[in-house]
């Protein structure tokens, strides 16, 4: 005999947990944070590709040497296409730093040990022409003397640097060359230079003139006799 009071029970029903509901939220919330990481990486790195430079600074002498740091504050690497430093027409001031000995001409004048002449290392520095700059990262380098001979300190001189540089990247060089050509970078960077005791102080003057006017101006020692006398060139 069956028992109807147990047999028209109900079954008890229980809902399912939904197990992959909070997986699928987890999914997309993973999902969702890589690519807002992804989209500011993009951007961070794009924007700093059109505005980001590599920068010149002089850090200390070393010896007769320079220490100097180019730092590329660009999210790609670059390649250095060209660093060159010149040495515009002026009138040389020096001073011995040390006893040398002359000899004379017999015409009323002397030479120099080495000659009267000389020349300006820094001027054949060539080492940086392609070289490749870590993107955010500094490169420390080197700039040879400014004279050639041992014995001279310039105490005032005027030096351009010039450099050009362009992503390493074939693509990426290609659009900085469009950007240069109308103008929303710059093609190379040129920065004029105030050597005072083997100090390279970064100057605004258009002429060599203004420049070693003002070193005059500011170091008495430098106006002391003929050391500062119009200066030819600019």
């Amino acid at each position: 005999m069956v028992n109807r009071s147990t047999s028209n029970k109900p079954n008890p029903f229980k809902r399912p947990i939904p197990f992959a509901t909070p997986k699928r939220w987890i999914r997309k919330t993973v999902h969702a944070g890589v690519t807002l990481g992804l989209i500011s990486f993009v951007s961070t790195t794009t924007y700093n590709f059109f505005v980001g430079d590599v920068t010149l600074s002089f850090v200390k002498p070393h010896g007769r040497y320079y220490a100097f740091n180019l730092e590329n504050e660009n999210s790609v690497d670059q390649i250095v296409k060209r660093f060159e430093v010149e040495y515009p027409p002026q009138k040389p001031i020096a001073h011995t730093t040390r006893a040398i000995y002359v000899e004379p001409t017999g015409t009323g004048g002397y030479v120099l040990p080495g000659g009267n002449t000389g020349s300006f290392p820094v001027t054949e520095f060539r080492e940086l022409n392609g070289k490749v700059l870590p993107a955010n990262k500094i490169t420390p380098f080197l700039m040879p003397p400014i004279n050639s001979k041992n014995y001279l300190q310039m105490d005032a001189a005027v030096f351009d640097v010039t450099f050009e540089t362009a992503p390493k990247s074939k693509a990426l060089s290609l659009i900085d060359r469009m950007l240069k050509a109308v103008g929303l970078r710059n093609e190379v960077t040129k920065q004029r230079y105030l050597v005072v005791d083997n100090l390279w102080i970064p100057t605004n003057s258009v002429t060599v003139d203004d420049a070693v006017r003002l070193a005059c101006r500011d170091d008495d020692s430098l106006s002391v006799g003929d050391l500062c006398p119009a200066h030819a060139g600019g």
